[in-house]
């Protein structure tokens, strides 16, 4: 379900009818030059492809260089992943005055507390 210009409370309510029902779900708009984008993907299971770490000789070389880890680009592995996404709801009451806070403000943009 993907919504656009629609009010908060219709946002919240269809993103829980849509998590409870293991439907993925997107939000956004844009006022101008800013804007936004939500996305629940509910429990989201996924693949990535990853470079091999090629396994070093010992003793044919000698120094930092041989004890660090090489990737091969040519040869890739398979690496099963999973994220839980949150409800919209969950996300919008993000209290922003906590310690825990104190390092996501830093990544935040200022533009966030804008649109809010």
């Amino acid at each position: 379900v993907c919504l656009t210009c629609c009010s908060r409370e219709s946002m919240v309510k269809i993103n829980q009818i849509c998590h409870k029902n293991g439907i993925k779900f997107f939000t956004g708009d844009v006022f101008g030059y800013h804007g936004y984008m939500f996305a629940d993907l509910g429990d989201h299971e996924f693949v990535e492809e990853k470079p091999k770490v090629a396994k070093v000789s010992s003793g044919v070389e000698d120094g930092p260089e041989a004890k660090r880890a090489k990737l091969d680009p040519a040869q890739t592995t398979m690496v099963k992943k999973r994220l839980e996404f949150c409800l919209l709801r969950d996300a919008l009451a993000v209290d922003w005055r906590g310690e825990k806070a104190t390092a996501a403000l830093r990544r935040t943009a200022p533009d966030y507390f804008l649109l809010q």
